[in-house]
């Protein structure tokens, strides 16, 4: 198995400087220094990685995760038999069928079968050895194994590249860009670190270290009992001996450059008094061995944009409330140096002149989901998938015609976007026109005009600027960005930043969930932990902007690398109003169409993650208190658009009784709300929940009706000589509800400003509904078959049929059902497919609009959350 380390750690070294001592046989001479730390636990297998996490799987087949602050192993989710250390804290595990899976952060990934080991290094490289003993390594960009030559039965992957192997006849081999090549000796497992720094175990339990400039192995004093091994980036071993106890010959002491993730996934984690021992005599590993930062990817050089030194004067700002922030000079731990390309034809333009000087953000005190800022100071915005314009003079967002997941502003301040079904759309000047043949998943603009897509593949495509043809370029990404001569800025699946130039596409050791140029070439990101950053070329690496009391997360710039922020409350922040001519706007908007429904091919548009395979999910759940709810009534969970997550309950036995209740972040539990419902000790059918907390709801008694309850007030909406049969509220806050006669279901909509329903479509056959941003209806018919809304008709995903009784969409669109047999599904648009979730049995569920699953799973009541 790989076992890697590399940057975080102060290791200190409880042995000798490994210096031959008397040799005990031909084979093998011994290191003379037979001091050993006991680690607490049994576990069956352990891996150290590059940066120093440890990972190991416990007896009963949970996997653990070491806590160098603590010296504790905590526990993460999930039943496996292998584990191995991987790039930024996603580990790979195969369980006891052979399955291999990858940590995504929330769940386990399925990626492959019959497999007995899964090795891998910190740049991402991922080997497997199967059943059979051929060799397989992980090809990410395409998400398929490619094989190799060689056979094995053990592997590990040094963080030079170079692949271990023990074979299944237990001899040794060492695979490079020459080929294999054998090594002396037996083994049944191997580890290794730089510079070939390589142990492993003998067949009789015995611990060996590999000697390059001798090209031998020497014994370790101390361990002859040994089954498994990993070793630190320096060559120390840690092992699992045959009673499941664990030795090390370091320490992995936490280093100040690590922020270590202390919260468990699973249960408790295991603990033990530290062990020490007696007169402990070693040299350190220095300094110059244990390095503090990742190899650079030295991304391309380019001309670089200079600030100009005057400060664009801003326009008044609605009342509001300002913030003033200034750049902290704390860089990324990478050391990429990254020079931004300029386009010549922009020189003259003062909007690419970067700002100077700190920034002051304001709040507008509006919300929107996304923002794109044009050229010319255009800043169009999406909420709950409505367009949005941003006007000066009436200090607020306006309404825009139209419907869009995905938006990018051109030079001349029009939009483009990407619909719900994943069809692309540009705004003329007088109205939408489609991009026919283009799906996307993501859209942008650069300052010179050029346009490009990524697809649902993770592909880069260069769309004409009139929007009649398309061309494939190179880079892969979830997420795009352009630098203003069109060259492209792209988040890859495993969330690094990619810039493809001139001389090609390289990878920066930056991670983001967010990115944004501004027409200077000013790049901002969002990092994984919500934290603003903008790359500096003064320093040649990214620094921080504080915001005081909001979290950043999503960014958009505009005009000299001013940014915009979304906060993850949905606030808007700006950090300067473009002054352009609004004179034109009303007019615009008023001769656009709504109309954005388009033809041809689609595509699912979801959040930034772009899957290309099939795999099942193990996410780990916390149970939530419930004491406030009566037992033996089930509890119908229900996301709202305010944010807050409900439950409703219902008994009939042995009286009518309902009641309402909400989840308390803080006090992590559900607690009573007073409602009518509630109050009316109503029989719920179906409810839903506006953002101005609306309560939606589809009642069977006191009286069979569609309900609105507002601030303790209750309107009945009625279609004639029709009865209601459920009822789903949009991310935009249109009301969707099913409606019916006899055997005709049909399914009927009312906007967020009128009083009325109106039918949606023909089709008659409904059962449940379920609506995403962008309008994107999802829907199960009468004969339990799940259907996604095309914009002419309902068809089912996947086109063969999948039956399911519910169906639930997030506001990024992750779109999920639960089936006859209490499973929960989740879609992959990529693949065409529902991929089962485990652990995830439940009566009734939801979804919040980040895609984490709510989950009522029986009557006691029992309700459960994703992890973190």
């Amino acid at each position: 198995m790989a076992r890697l380390s590399y940057r975080i750690v102060l290791v200190i070294l409880l042995a000798g400087a490994l210096q031959a001592m008397a040799g005990i046989s031909h084979a093998a001479q011994v290191l003379d220094d037979g001091v050993w730390f006991t680690l607490p636990g049994q576990v069956q297998d352990i891996s150290v990685t590059e940066i120093g996490e440890a990972y190991a799987i416990s007896l009963d087949g949970t996997p653990l995760r070491w806590d160098p602050r603590e010296e504790r192993w905590r526990t993460m989710s999930g039943s496996f038999v292998r584990i191995t250390g991987a790039a930024e804290r996603r580990p790979w595990v195969i369980d006891g069928d052979g399955d291999v899976y990858r940590y995504n952060g929330l769940w386990w990934e399925r990626k492959g079968s019959d497999v007995v080991d899964v090795a891998g290094n910190a740049r991402g490289e991922i080997y497997i050895a199967k059943t059979d003993g051929s060799v397989h390594r992980w090809l990410e960009l395409r998400h398929s194994w490619e094989t190799i030559t060689g056979i094995a039965k053990r592997l590990a992957v040094d963080p030079d590249g170079r692949l271990w192997a023990v074979t299944p006849t237990n001899e040794i081999r060492m695979r490079d860009d020459a080929g294999w090549h054998t090594l002396p000796g037996l083994a049944r497992d191997i580890a290794a670190g730089v510079n070939q720094r390589v142990a492993m175990v003998h067949p009789d339990g015995r611990v060996m270290l590999w000697r390059m400039r001798d090209q031998r192995w020497f014994v370790l004093q101390g361990v002859d009992t040994a089954t498994d091994i990993a070793v630190t980036r320096s060559g120390a071993p840690w092992v699992v001996l045959r009673d499941n106890d664990i030795l090390a010959k370091v320490r992995i002491a936490l280093s100040s450059n690590i922020d270590p993730q202390d919260q468990e996934t699973g249960a408790e984690g295991l603990s033990a008094p530290e062990a020490r021992p007696d007169e402990l005599k070693a040299d350190e590993i220095t300094a110059d061995e244990i390095s503090s930062a990742y190899p650079s990817a030295s991304p391309p050089k380019a001309p670089v944009a200079r600030a100009d030194p005057s400060r664009a004067e801003p326009i008044s700002p609605p009342p509001s409330e300002t913030q003033t922030v200034s750049n902290d000079d704390t860089r990324a731990g990478s050391g990429d140096k990254t020079e931004r390309p300029v386009s010549d034809n922009l020189a003259d333009d003062p909007a690419s002149r970067t700002y100077d000087g700190n920034l002051t953000f304001t709040d507008t005190r509006d919300s929107a989901d996304r923002l794109a800022i044009g050229r010319d100071g255009s800043v169009f915005a999406i909420r709950g998938g409505d367009i949005l314009r941003w006007s000066n003079s009436q200090g607020r967002f306006n309404g825009f015609p139209g419907s869009v997941v995905r938006i990018a502003v051109d030079p001349d301040g029009n939009p483009w976007g990407v619909s719900a079904l994943g069809r692309v759309f540009r705004h003329t000047g007088n109205d939408w026109q489609q991009v026919v043949g283009q799906t996307a998943a993501d859209i942008a603009i650069a300052a010179n005009g050029d346009v490009v897509t990524v697809n649902a593949q993770g592909r880069l495509y260069r769309i004409d600027r009139n929007g009649t043809g398309f061309t494939p370029i190179d880079g892969q990404g979830v997420s795009v960005a352009l630098m203003p001569d069109g060259s492209p800025w792209t988040i890859l699946e495993n969330g690094f930043l990619q810039y493809c130039g001139d001389t090609g596409c390289k990878t920066v050791r930056q991670k983001a969930t967010s990115l944004a140029t501004g027409i200077d070439g000013t790049l901002w990101i969002v990092t994984p932990d919500n934290v603003l950053r903008r790359y500096n070329d003064d320093i040649g690496d990214f620094e921080t902007v504080r915001l005081a009391r909001k979290t950043p997360k999503r960014v958009a710039a505009g005009p000299r690398g001013y940014p915009w922020v979304v906060a993850s409350d949905g606030t808007v922040l700006a950090s300067q109003f473009f002054e352009r001519d609004e004179s034109g706007d009303l007019r615009i908007a008023a001769r656009t169409s709504e109309d954005m429904e388009g033809s041809g091919d689609t595509a699912s548009v979801t959040s930034n993650i772009v899957e290309g395979f099939t795999f099942t999910k193990n996410i780990s759940f916390e149970t939530v208190e419930t004491d406030a709810a009566p037992a033996g009534a089930d509890i119908e969970i229900s996301t709202g658009n305010d944010g807050i997550v409900y439950g409703y309950s219902y008994t009939n036995s042995p009286s009518q009784s309902g009641s309402m209740f909400v989840y308390d972040e803080r006090r992590r539990k559900f607690v009573a709300e007073a409602t009518v419902f509630g109050d009316q000790n109503a029989n719920i059918q179906d409810y839903d929940v506006a953002s101005n907390a609306d309560i939606w709801a589809s009642t069977l008694s006191p009286s069979v009706g569609l309900f609105r309850e507002r601030n303790k007030s209750q309107q009945e909406f009625k279609v004639s000589g029709l009865t209601p049969a459920g009822v789903a509220v949009a991310p935009d806050d249109t009301v969707y509800a099913i409606f019916y006669t006899g055997g005709d279901y049909w399914l009927y909509s009312k906007g967020p400003g009128s009083n009325s329903f109106t039918r949606f479509d023909d089709f008659n056959s409904l059962y449940d509904v379920s609506v995403g941003a962008g309008n994107d209806v999802w829907i199960i018919d009468r004969s339990l078959y799940v259907r996604q809304w095309t914009g002419k008709s309902f068809e089912k995903r996947p086109s063969q049929g999948q039956k399911a009784e519910a169906v639930r969409v997030s506001r990024n669109g992750e779109v999920f059902i639960l089936t006859s047999d209490n499973g929960v599904y989740r879609w992959n648009a990529t693949n065409k497919a529902f991929d089962l979730i485990k652990n995830s049995t439940a009566e009734n569920f939801d979804v919040e609009e980040d895609g984490r699953l709510w989950l009522s799973v029986n009557n006691t009541p029992t309700i459960k959350r994703a992890r973190d």
